[in-house]
């Protein structure tokens, strides 16, 4: 049951009605109930083995903060404490990811790096007393399983989400409307723009070199924008339908391709993910507050393990290392954007990560980034294969741009009724433009 399957629809109007009628009679325990065993239905509908992982991870988080609790006074016993649920939470996701690398037929759950992750935050701030007092079972419960995150994110943190959970949610008509919007935008940007690009993806990088230079460059910048409307879509329904619950859902994405470097990509890019990692990673081994040579180590660190948390191959940590050297090079050098020349290289450079990311065969990759730069540059793919599937892509890649730009410069945010005529013509066009698919690109991670 996908967000952009008509299922899901079914499922969530249902949902929203029970619990608007719950929460509006203050049936709040009940209400969180109902929303804990919709969203275990909602896992188990992808495998029915899935929530005993869910069970797993939220109870290891439970029982080590209670435990930390419990021990307040005794560092020594903390650090065990702590280190013992981490380990202990990170251990399905271990095996399952990681093993594929040296053991055929294991399967990876879906989401399982997300809620693990959203979890740990929860024994991570009990340990850092950023948590004032322990939360109940049921809100710990449903803040790890809370099926909107529950998939692809965003990665929410214990402090920010559980209070929410334990109030009455603020269902109204506002919050419906901002929560529709985000749906339907995320919908147009995964059925009309990321599954049409992801045909034209996959047909040119299973060629492999065979392709021309043009082609493999085109489609590196189609791929492009084929994640990021991908991951972005899912991340845009999944902070709409929480809104619409009255739920205030972390915004993943914040026009990254319009970063004015890379430093700022990251700020702008996946930022639950670079907010969990920068807290919990980066600060943790020293932040900045060290010398310039552990300061190198402390970001190296992150950008790799970046990669490592996306799948265990030589791709995805080269991937993360590429991150890694431009961020330092940006660093020390001092190079800035100026009259927007600079934010054309952080493009490029991101663009070519993602070459890595995408084929997981790394002299496949370099082979096909070498053939970018140097030719053949005729005949163009583009035009050889223009058929209708095309000729839509290439209509409505531009409008997409455009659109986004739009959005970037808060052009019309202030005015209703401009807003209100943009989401119809949306939602009339991904009715008339869809293609649509059963997967999202960070299920597999």
């Amino acid at each position: 049951m996908l967000f952009n399957s008509p299922e899901f629809c079914g499922f969530f109007i249902l949902i929203a009605l029970i619990t608007w009628i719950l929460n509006r009679f203050s049936y709040l325990k009940t209400r969180n109930i109902v929303l804990l065993l919709s969203s275990y239905g909602f896992y188990a509908h992808l495998h029915l083995y899935y929530p005993l992982l869910l069970l797993y991870v939220t109870g290891v988080a439970y029982v080590g903060a209670k435990l930390l609790w419990q021990h307040q006074k005794s560092n020594s016993t903390r650090k065990w404490i702590v280190g013992s649920s981490v380990a202990l939470s990170l251990l399905p996701l271990i095996v399952l990811k990681y093993a594929p690398a040296y053991i055929e037929n294991v399967w990876l759950p879906v989401g399982l790096s997300f809620f693990t992750f959203q979890a740990l935050t929860y024994t991570l701030d009990i340990y850092r007393k950023k948590i004032t007092e322990p939360f109940s079972l049921l809100n710990v419960a449903l803040f790890t399983a809370f099926f909107p995150t529950l998939l692809s994110g965003p990665i929410e943190h214990a402090r920010n989400l559980i209070p929410q959970l334990q109030g009455r949610f603020p269902m109204n008509w506002d919050n419906t409307i901002t929560g529709a919007q985000y749906f339907i935008w995320g919908l147009f940007k995964k059925i009309v723009i990321a599954d049409r690009l992801a045909e034209w993806v996959d047909t040119i990088y299973s060629n492999g070199t065979a392709e021309s230079g043009s082609t493999l460059a085109v489609t590196a910048i189609l791929y492009s924008i084929q994640i990021y409307c991908d991951f972005s879509g899912y991340a845009s329904m999944a902070v709409g339908c929480g809104r619409m619950l009255g739920i205030q859902l972390t915004d993943n994405f914040n026009f990254p391709y319009f970063a004015q470097s890379i430093k700022d990509f990251w700020r702008r890019w996946h930022i639950s993910l670079t907010s969990w990692f920068t807290e919990y990673v980066y600060i943790s081994l020293g932040g900045n507050k060290v010398s310039k040579a552990r300061w190198v180590f402390n970001i190296s660190a992150v950008f790799l393990l970046s990669g490592i948390w996306h799948g265990a191959t030589w791709s995805f940590v080269i991937w993360g290392a590429i991150h890694g050297v431009l961020y330092l090079i940006e660093h020390f050098t001092g190079l800035k954007d100026k009259w927007g020349i600079y934010r054309v290289f952080v493009f490029v450079g991101v663009t070519l990560a993602w070459v890595f990311f995408r084929i997981p065969d790394t002299a496949l990759a370099c082979n096909m980034i070498t053939k970018m730069f140097t030719g053949p540059w005729l005949p163009f793919g583009i035009v050889t294969r223009m058929d209708s599937t095309t000729l839509a892509m290439c209509l409505l890649v531009p409008m997409f741009i455009g659109i986004e730009y739009i959005l970037y410069k808060k052009w019309f945010y202030r005015n209703w009724v401009v807003k209100a005529f943009a989401f119809a013509c949306l939602f009339v066009m991904t009715a008339l433009f869809a293609v649509s698919s059963d997967k999202f690109v960070y299920f597999q991670f």
